[in-house]
C-alpha cells in the first residue's frame, strides 16, 4: 500500500523554493504571481506501520522548527492553482532513492526488493492565472516533459480530503 507523507514549510518561514519558482516566471515567461509555495511530497510503497510512518515524517522528511508534514492527507490550501511535479517510471529518482535509505535508516532495517520512495514537488500558486498560463508554467518551467509528469488542479477541483491523485 502507498503511504504519502507531504513536507511544506510552516507560515512563519522562507519558502525559498518558491521565492526561486515566482521570480523565474516572471523573468521567463512575463507572468506575474502573487506568491509560489512549494510542498515535498514522499510516496512510500511499503507497507508500514501508523507510527513508523510518524517517524519517518517526524525525522528524516521535516524539519519540526521551520516546515510541517501531513501523513495520507493534502498539506496544500488557500492556492489558485497546484501543479505536482515527479519523475516519470523508469526514470531515476535519487531524492527517492535517499528518501529510502533515510526510512530504512530510521526504522533499523533493510529495504525490501519491492519497497520503494518516490519524491515530488507541488507547487502552489496564487495569482490571476487562466489554466493555459499555469499549462505553460508547467512545461516551459517546472517539469521537463522527456523524464517528468505533471499534474495540473485548480482549487476548485481539488480534493480536500484525498489531495492529489496520480
Amino acid at each position: 500500500m502507498a503511504h504519502r507523507i507531504e513536507v511544506g514549510f510552516k507560515q512563519a518561514h522562507r519558502d525559498a523554493h518558491g521565492e526561486r519558482a515566482r521570480a523565474r516566471v516572471l523573468s521567463d515567461l512575463g507572468i506575474a504571481l502573487e506568491q509560489v509555495r512549494t510542498i515535498d511530497v514522499y510516496t512510500l510503497d511499503m507497507e508500514i506501520a501508523a507510527e513508523d510512518l510518524e517517524q519517518v515524517a517526524a525525522g528524516p522528511f521535516s524539519d519540526p522548527i521551520t516546515q510541517t508534514y501531513t501523513i495520507n492527507a493534502p498539506l496544500a490550501e488557500g492556492f489558485d492553482w497546484l501543479v505536482e511535479v515527479g519523475l516519470r517510471p523508469g526514470v531515476t529518482d535519487n531524492v527517492g532513492r535517499t528518501a529510502l535509505e533515510a526510512t530504512m535508516l530510521r526504522l533499523g532495517r533493510d529495504a525490501g526488493e519491492d519497497e520503494k520512495v518516490y519524491a515530488s514537488r507541488q507547487f502552489l500558486f496564487n495569482g490571476e492565472l487562466d489554466k493555459q498560463q499555469v499549462q505553460r508554467i508547467a512545461t516551459g518551467l517546472l517539469a521537463n516533459d522527456l523524464i517528468q509528469n505533471c499534474t495540473i488542479v485548480s482549487a476548485e477541483e481539488f480534493d480536500s480530503e484525498r489531495g492529489v491523485q496520480v
